[in-house]
């Protein structure tokens, strides 16, 4: 059984003790590979997933079959938590777009700590709005800001999602799909942020060789969301208006 010290994942690790506990006695470690479909659309939710290492893709599928990234998942928090305490249905595919090791605890299991747990419902509560929050923030971002800062942005959190490596092994199409934009787009930008020393791109793998550069480059919505998860994981504190310093 992990213990609490040993888990990477920041929604775990702001349990207290005894909230830990009651979740990681019918948990279960596994590593799953790039390409792993956890759910698909209406799917009754078995498992709630909390990424250790590697990054989760939510994805909302059109008709035609297109599909985009609505949001990913890393070890600053996890997947079906909101929807296990809630009516148990995932309402969109989630595949895990970079390996990695999960921790997994059964829909019941982790029902039955948040029904015992107040504190365990205000760490879900306080994750929940975060995800709103960076929601909004990402809508912004898609009709304000210029492909190459997004994808600076974008490569800041997939790092910071999967615990800090210069390595992202990210796929063209994976980085298509996040930015709903052509895969020649992705390329194109990528090119240039490796011509600037930022990164260095390869099929199916970015190395990231100037954090502070690549800060720089990335728009403002880096930073904002990074204000915002200290203010949210903070408490409660006066309503400020105006984007992040």
């Amino acid at each position: 059984m992990i213990k609490h010290a040993q888990t990477k994942n920041r929604l775990l690790l702001a349990l207290s003790d005894d909230d830990f506990q009651r979740l990681a006695r019918s948990a279960r470690l596994v590593d799953l590979k790039r390409g792993h479909v956890l759910y698909e659309a209406e799917a009754v939710l078995d498992t709630v997933w909390f990424p250790e290492t590697g990054l989760i893709s939510i994805m909302s599928v059109m008709l035609s079959g297109s599909m985009i990234e609505t949001s990913v998942v890393g070890r600053e928090g996890g997947l079906g938590f909101i929807e296990a305490s809630g009516g148990g249905v995932m309402f969109s595919r989630a595949i895990v777009q970079v390996p990695g090791r999960f921790l997994g605890i059964p829909a019941a299991a982790y029902r039955a700590a948040f029904d015992a747990s107040v504190s365990l419902r205000e760490i879900v509560q306080e994750h929940s709005e975060l995800l709103v929050t960076e929601a909004r923030q990402a809508m912004a971002c898609i009709a304000l800001h210029k492909v190459e800062q997004r994808l600076a942005w974008w490569l800041l959190e997939a790092q910071d999602r999967i615990g800090g490596g210069a390595e992202l092994p990210l796929t063209q199409e994976f980085l298509a799909v996040m930015l709903a934009v052509r895969r020649a787009t992705v390329t194109s930008h990528a090119v240039k942020l490796q011509d600037e020393g930022l990164i260095r791109y390869s099929r199916g793998r970015i190395t990231v060789l100037d954090r502070p550069g690549l800060e720089r480059r990335a728009c403002e919505c880096y930073a904002t969301t990074q204000h915002f998860r200290r203010r949210i994981e903070s408490g409660p504190h006066p309503v400020m208006i105006g984007r992040a310093i």
